[in-house]
């Protein structure tokens, strides 16, 4: 049997027609092409993959259920999620011993006190059972203040020198007068036109100042927070 002109014609535009209901597929994405149906639903994600890398170490076992440990009981081991303490904390370890050479002078006084030693250029904080608390080096004036007890009178954040308005410094703890009747006290290491500190921490140690006992940042911080109006100061040779 023989097509006609109009079968052919037909068949080919039939042929025609299914090869236009399948979409070509984007070069940019061949490589996320699956060999799956479109309609399969996607793998599940394992549970593990939920945890971040950093929470990993935090991650409980959801089938496990922490027991609180009764508190003082060294014979049994802490688990992850215990709430419980497991022994006492701790007592707070004692200040480290003053360094070699740098032991409380005798005839320093008594009590909760300052110790200022001009000719080691270095002061002790003294509690009130004798304890040292810290002690470090400074930089003070071989001939002021003279040797003496005295009492911090005034504090200020931040002042500058009488005469000299450009040099200024923070955390001043006045105890005293000099000769010339300017104060006297503890601070850090003066800084002129706001940028430039008078002298260097490794320096300290050294009779470098006007009259006033300079620190570094560190020790004038904690001076500051220790010395309240009233605090005795106590100069040694």
């Amino acid at each position: 049997m023989r097509a006609t002109p109009r079968l052919l014609a037909a068949a080919l535009g039939a042929i025609f027609l299914a090869a236009a209901v399948v979409p070509p597929v984007d070069a940019q994405d061949e490589s996320t092409t699956s060999s799956t149906s479109s309609t399969e639903a996607p793998a599940a994600v394992p549970a593990a993959a939920a945890v971040d890398s950093a929470d990993a170490a935090d991650a409980v076992d959801p089938s496990t259920t922490a027991v609180p440990l009764p508190p003082g009981d060294p014979s049994r081991t802490a688990a992850r999620g215990t709430t419980a303490q497991v022994t006492e904390t701790s007592p707070p370890p004692p200040p480290p011993p003053a360094p070699a050479g740098a032991e409380l002078p005798g005839d320093s006084g008594s009590g909760r006190r300052v110790v200022y030693s001009k000719g080691q250029m270095r002061v002790w904080l003294i509690e009130a059972d004798g304890s040292l608390t810290r002690t470090y080096r400074v930089s003070g004036r071989m001939d002021q203040p003279r040797y003496g007890t005295y009492q911090v009178f005034s504090r200020s954040p931040y002042t500058c020198a009488m005469k000299r308005p450009d040099i200024c410094m923070r955390f001043m703890v006045r105890f005293t007068k000099a000769f010339s009747g300017d104060n006297i006290g503890f601070h850090e290491i003066p800084v002129r036109a706001g940028r430039y500190p008078l002298q260097s921490d490794a320096q300290l140690g050294q009779p470098l100042s006007g009259g006033c006992v300079r620190q570094s940042t560190a020790d004038a911080i904690f001076m500051w927070e220790w010395a309240p109006v009233g605090t005795t100061v106590v100069v040694i040779p």
